[in-house]
């Protein structure tokens, strides 16, 4: 119902394109804030994650805080022995380490990300693809919580292959500037995803839902693919920011949300993006929500981020 691994390869991969950094940033064209756009290359875009019992290198555990990771088979892919991870947060553990909320705090999360040193410039197309699957157990859990699985947030320091930021970085308050959410409904007996939006002008803004019965969406595998660019207006004329989104094939919405129909034109209705936070995107995944006493688990199988649909694509593997 429709409402609308590679961190050693990214070491070399930065060591080799320095030379041309410094010449994309003598020469290339310079936005609107006086930074230069660098061109980011396929393979330094390209992350995978298989959790074939383990927390792959290419994953980042800052955000991890009071999460327990165990590993179920994963009868996804055909392929023998092949496991994914069972993420559950935890409210008993301690945040004293990492990036996390202290003791007390409202929110409270267990999220997987990307590598520091992955991260990406402002203004880079992207596409992620991940599995997910919330075990029948959790049932009824989620009812008029706040359940966050994905999000694409802003950073306003400078990523390996971006350039530095020009000017005074604002804030975010925390919000995402992509997110995708869990929503469940007992009274319709629904469940499902919502993708949303975020930026100066709007806290968050539905770009739509896809909603199951949940007894259909349960012990389920489900497919989430995202295809996004983030641009805030200002920074680089006639290059906004757009995301579109799928669950299992099917789209969030009508066309890229940001910009108009088939024209690559800023939609002025659908502005998105923080403008103040110049510096890099980074991509989280995992169980955000607000501070209870119940644990939750959700199951989280093959992690992409790569350049094309087709990189990313459960199905076209």
């Amino acid at each position: 119902m429709t409402i609308t691994s590679r961190i050693p390869a990214l070491a070399v991969c930065i060591g080799l394109l320095l030379p041309s950094m410094a010449l994309a940033q003598s020469g290339g064209a310079a936005d609107a804030a006086g930074a230069t756009k660098v061109a980011i290359p396929p393979d330094f875009i390209s992350l995978s994650a298989e959790f074939d019992g383990v927390l792959d290198r290419s994953v980042n555990t800052a955000y991890f805080c009071k999460g327990v990771a165990r590993f179920i088979p994963a009868s996804t892919s055909g392929r023998v022995n092949d496991k994914a991870l069972l993420l559950t947060l935890d409210p008993g553990k301690s945040t004293s380490v990492g990036r996390c909320d202290p003791n007390g705090a409202p929110t409270e999360r267990t999220e997987l990300a990307e590598p520091d040193s992955a991260r990406l410039p402002l203004g880079t197309e992207v596409w992620y693809g991940f599995r997910f699957m919330i075990p029948s157990a959790m049932k009824g859990k989620f009812a008029g919580e706040r359940l966050v699985i994905a999000q694409l947030k802003q950073h306003p320091k400078a990523c390996p292959l971006g350039p530095t930021p020009v000017g005074l970085p604002a804030s975010a308050h925390g919000n995402p500037t992509v997110s995708v959410r869990l929503i469940e409904d007992d009274v319709g007996d629904v469940m499902g995803l919502q993708l949303a939006v975020s930026g100066d002008k709007a806290r968050k803004v539905s770009v739509g839902q896809l909603m199951r019965r949940r007894d259909g969406f349960l012990d389920r595998w489900h497919e989430v693919l995202l295809h996004v660019k983030v641009m805030p207006q200002g920074n680089r004329p006639n290059e906004p920011s757009f995301v579109e989104g799928w669950l299992d094939g099917r789209p969030f919405s009508n066309g890229r949300y940001g910009v108009l129909d088939g024209s690559g034109v800023v939609d002025e209705t659908e502005q998105f993006g923080y403008a103040g936070l110049v510096g890099c995107t980074y991509f989280k995944y995992g169980i955000y929500r607000d501070s209870q006493a119940e644990p939750w688990t959700i199951a989280f199988d093959r992690f992409r981020r790569g350049a094309t649909r087709s990189s990313v694509e459960a199905s076209s593997r």
